[in-house]
């Protein structure tokens, strides 16, 4: 297979490469051209995107760093290529939707990645200071340590893997607090003799699998919208008539203070490639973007969906107007985090809920989950009780389907 089949927007040499390797690899997949629509963000070995509900729906790709191979079957089977860092905003009709493994080729050998350790822990609590006395070991999520005889028993503490939240009530309520990778020969103010339960940590950084819900593609006609470096539309400026997936391409990452929407409705985001916070912003004028809490903060912008056709600009209202943008998916009455339906497109039976459950026979909903949204927060939904087996990680949206998720989740956690 040649390389001439892809476009990358850069790359970069082997010089490079050996570099990023050695601190990790990370590639974004899009559902779309010009990296538009739901992503998924890999930093490891994954055999199947089957359970991660991306499946064959790959059709542009970043490679942040590492050298990245893709295959159109599971456990890299099938056609494979190889992606050098780069941006790749469209992908060869012979492979588009299609793939369905890939592995950081530096490190698939005995699957070894920067996430090999994820959702992995260890941790040991001695009920004297010092690490004497009696002591007990942990490599999983303890909702009460009265079970092992050893709540408010805890003085001192060794973490050999993971970081691990102690907390002073039972399925980690109370006062909690983290402690990473170290020997800790007291637990500090507060917590000695005081906990009750104890759990892994896992961030959404450090996730194998990071899949969040985009935007629909935006129309062949987009608007115009201009970014300025000082408040009340002052300083240098930059005017955007198309998709920018990172602003520093044009020296303009994280110094926009205030935008002018002239049309259109644009989607200002505060990561490349269309990640991390984004935020809505409709036609008018913006003076001053620590009003949304987005002063020097934007690093790519996209026209959004409802976008309109250029348009002769209208002369900037008065008094100056800042809308902050809705929130994407509106919260219940009940304040819940997260809602599961057992149909797809949010049909069904539903349950909202808003703490961890390590198994959703809790609530009569094992198995069952077919669509899913998300309020607030990061979810992990794994395939089997307490935390196990495939898990994925869903950031705040609308999730009509869930792919190889679908009907197999058992238990699920807010990670962040």
């Amino acid at each position: 297979m040649t390389t001439g089949i892809f476009r990358a927007a850069t790359t970069c040499g082997a010089l490079c490469l050996g570099a990023t390797l050695a601190h990790g690899a990370e590639i974004t997949l899009y559902e779309h051209d010009n990296f538009g629509g739901a992503q998924m963000t890999l930093r490891g070995y994954t055999p199947n995107f089957a359970s991660t509900g991306f499946n064959d729906r790959v059709s542009s790709l970043v490679v942040t760093s590492g050298r990245w191979e893709l295959c159109t079957d599971a456990e890299f089977k099938g056609t494979c290529v190889t992606f050098v860092q780069g941006e790749y905003p469209t992908i060869d009709k012979r492979l588009n939707d299609r793939f369905s493994s890939a592995r950081e080729t530096g490190s698939y050998g005995d699957r070894r990645g920067s996430y090999n350790d994820y959702g992995r822990g260890e941790i040991e609590l001695f009920d004297q200071p010092g690490f004497g006395g009696r002591s007990l070991r942990l490599d999983g999520d303890a909702e009460a340590l009265a079970r092992s005889g050893f709540a408010d028993r805890a003085v001192s503490l060794v973490v050999t893997r993971g970081t691990w939240e102690l907390c002073s009530e039972v399925e980690f309520g109370g006062s909690c607090r983290a402690y990473p990778p170290g020997r800790y020969p007291d637990l500090g103010y507060g917590m000695a003799r005081q906990v009750s339960s104890a759990r892994l940590l896992r961030s959404a950084s450090d996730a194998p699998v990071v899949v969040s819900e985009g935007h629909p593609p935006a129309p062949a006609q987009v608007g115009r919208a201009v970014l300025f470096s000082e408040p009340g539309l002052r300083g240098t400026s930059l005017a955007i008539a198309g998709a920018v997936p990172n602003l520093e391409r044009a020296n303009f990452n994280d110094i926009a203070a205030s935008l002018y929407v002239e049309s259109g409705t644009w989607i200002a985001c505060r990561d490349a490639y269309f990640r991390g916070d984004c935020r809505v912003f409709a036609p008018g004028r913006y003076d001053d973007l620590r009003a949304a809490n987005f002063d020097q903060m934007i690093s790519s912008i996209r026209p959004g969906p409802d976008a309109a056709p250029p348009s002769p600009p209208p002369q900037p209202p008065q008094p100056p107007v800042l809308m902050p943008p809705p929130p994407a998916v509106p919260v219940p009455p009940n304040a819940a985090s997260i809602e599961l339906f057992s149909e797809p497109g949010f049909g069904g039976e539903r349950v909202r809920l808003d703490r961890n459950v390590g198994n959703l026979e809790r609530v009569d909903f094992n198995d069952r989950a077919a669509s899913v949204r998300i309020f607030s927060g990061v979810w992990e939904l794994c395939t089997e009780a307490r935390f196990a087996g495939n898990c994925a990680v869903y950031r705040p949206g609308r999730y009509a389907r869930m792919g190889g998720l679908t009907r197999q989740v058992s238990s699920l956690r807010r990670i962040q």
